[in-house]
């Protein structure tokens, strides 16, 4: 169990390849609870999956690998 809070505070933010090769800008796609964000994840298709981070209350980021992790590991429930 990851010990993550499924209704902490988080937002959904997509890659904007406007950056250089070393750092990426992104824009804020939505804002809600953490359960709310992996379900949103859950239904984009890859393309757009692959560009995604959640940003959990508290400071964590969460990569695609880590929300798709945390989501079969304990389900958005």
């Amino acid at each position: 169990m990851s010990g993550y809070d499924w209704d902490a505070e988080a937002t959904l933010s997509e890659r904007d390849d406007a950056g250089s090769e070393l750092q990426y800008n992104f824009v804020l796609l939505a804002q809600g609870t953490l359960r709310e964000m992996v379900a949103r994840v859950l239904g984009m298709d890859g393309a757009q999956r692959a560009r995604v981070v959640i940003e959990v209350e508290g400071g964590k980021s969460l990569n695609l690998g880590e929300i798709l992790a945390l989501s079969a590991n304990e389900g958005p429930a």
